[in-house]
């Protein structure tokens, strides 16, 4: 199935309307994915949302540029342009170490386990040299994984609806992509996960820094 914007934000609002009536909600958007040109919205669910919670999140990445070759690896070719776009969700819960003892701590401690699901379409201009002279070829991959992740932050609690979480998310691989560009080591973008490659996972490391809204009181 191939996912687009639209359909993610609608899917997380019916979730969000079915959910809402019974549970305890917050919505918010990690301002961390921003630099890396994706958006992403994040919410989570629970009878309790200081002790515990279902998380839903759901993004887009659109046209990000990053690529790096691995430390202490020598080759002379590299991407001249390199263009990664596609949706994602993550679907999971967590559990706050702080607040599980603490409800009413003002910094809490949530960690979660997460199922990632990454749509990938990467166009990519590699240079080479041959003979002295630059070569250029392309090359393009699109398809859709599903991975792991280990997520981990301080909450934050800013006002009684207001709160934001500082952490990072660490991608956990399933199976090898086999369509990768260039080489299996050399790192590129891949969305709701982050730089990485296909031959170790590594880095596989996502920011977190959402600002979250509670829909219903503490």
């Amino acid at each position: 199935m191939k996912w687009t914007l639209p359909s993610l934000v609608l899917l997380t609002l019916c979730y969000t309307i079915t959910v809402a009536q019974q549970w305890q909600g917050q919505i918010g958007i990690n301002l961390a994915a921003l630099p890396g040109r994706s958006f992403e919205l994040a919410t989570a669910w629970s009878p309790n949302l200081n002790r515990w919670a279902f998380t839903f999140n759901a993004g887009y990445t659109y046209q990000n540029h990053a690529n790096r070759i691995p430390s202490g690896y020598v080759c002379d070719c590299g991407f001249s342009a390199l263009n990664t776009s596609g949706a994602f969700v993550k679907v999971g819960g967590r559990v706050d170490a702080i607040r599980s003892i603490k409800p009413q701590a003002r910094i809490g401690l949530p960690i979660g386990i997460i199922l990632i699901g990454s749509q990938y379409q990467q166009e990519g201009t590699i240079r080479s040299i041959a003979g002295g002279q630059d070569r250029y070829s392309t090359q393009s991959a699109q398809g859709f994984i599903l991975s792991g992740g280990l997520t981990a932050a301080l909450n934050i609690r800013l006002a009684a609806r207001w709160n934001v979480d500082l952490g990072i998310q660490k991608f956990i691989g399933f199976k090898k992509r086999d369509d990768y560009l260039l080489f299996a080591n050399y790192m590129t973008y891949q969305p709701g996960i982050g730089l990485t490659n296909w031959k170790n996972f590594r880095p596989g490391l996502q920011g977190i820094v959402t600002v979250n809204y509670r829909l219903n009181g503490l």
